[in-house]
């Protein structure tokens, strides 16, 4: 498909090039130039007057400058002439800041909205939106992609090499808000239940579990969730559900954020097995699983 060209800028540089090798589309070239005052300037070098185009980025560390990067680059592809532009944000930053939580406080997912519409690309998407209602906030044709068969396939093949009977397996959302995606699991693992936890949290990055009423007593305990930041929702989850007797928890996660740099002697202590998908490309220690998105980008 030499009409195609799929670009990434700094987060998703190794899913670019497998794709663009899958589809046998040309890898397309950028330039950065970063300037002592701090102004940035990105600009396409390779042609793409009449192709269509795929821009792959995930907004995760230095989410504005990665969604600067990005309004560059669009602009500077569009006046090579492009004929489409299909924007993959596989890891969509700000997007837990979707409504107000304390007084006066922006809805910060909604101005990035509102900023990316005015790329006037023809579509944006993104893998696991944190919740649905951040779709409302774009005029541009907007577009969430599930990964519920990714995770149900590798619980699938683990419980089968663990020799886990099904209804040994409780399907568990961290919190009220990763219902929708529990569910979704346990639809997709036929013979699971599910458990939901309350969360409160006081402060940004800090979360305290409350008790729950529902019995995990010698349970396989999956947590799944879209994001993983400092790690302190999923580890006082994975805590709590072991004080009630959980036999073990597993922990199946979209997006590796990932910021606490002491996260990985954290996992030792109370959860068995760990498994993201690779919307951010990090370096990850070897006990740590990622499932390839790849396939849902077309």
């Amino acid at each position: 498909m030499k009409d195609l060209v799929i670009f990434s800028l700094v987060s998703n540089k190794r899913l670019a090039a497998k794709l663009a090798k899958k589809y046998d589309a040309i890898l397309g070239d950028i330039s950065i130039d970063r300037f002592k005052d701090g102004e940035i300037l990105v600009k396409t070098l390779t042609d793409c007057k009449n192709k269509d185009v795929i821009i792959i980025e995930s907004t995760a560390i230095k989410a504005h400058e990665r969604l600067f990067e990005l309004l560059l680059l669009v602009d500077s592809i569009k006046r090579t002439g492009s004929r489409s532009i299909k924007l993959y944000i596989p890891y969509f930053g700000y997007s837990r800041q979707e409504r107000v939580s304390w007084i006066n406080e922006p809805i910060s997912c909604e101005v990035v909205a509102k900023i990316l519409d005015t790329a006037e690309v023809d579509e944006i998407l993104t893998f696991d939106l944190h919740h649905p209602d951040i779709e409302k906030f774009f005029k541009t044709k907007f577009t969430s992609i599930p990964t519920t068969h990714l995770f149900a396939d590798y619980y699938r093949k683990y419980l089968k090499k663990e020799n886990i009977d099904i209804k040994d397996v409780v399907v568990v959302s961290p919190d009220h808000g990763a219902n929708t995606r529990a569910d979704a699991l346990v639809a997709s693992l036929p013979g699971t239940r599910k458990v939901i936890l309350n969360k409160f949290r006081t402060a940004p990055n800090y979360a305290e579990h409350l008790a729950f009423e529902d019995d995990v007593q010698g349970k396989v305990c999956i947590i799944i969730d879209d994001i993983i930041d400092t790690g302190g929702t999923i580890v006082s989850a994975a805590k709590l559900l072991l004080e009630q007797g959980a036999k073990c928890v597993l922990v199946g996660a979209s997006h590796a954020v990932l910021s606490n740099k002491n996260f990985e002697k954290v996992l030792d202590t109370c959860i068995k097995d760990l498994v993201f998908t690779n919307t951010i490309e990090k370096r990850l220690p070897r006990r740590i699983h990622v499932l390839d998105i790849s396939d849902d980008i077309k």
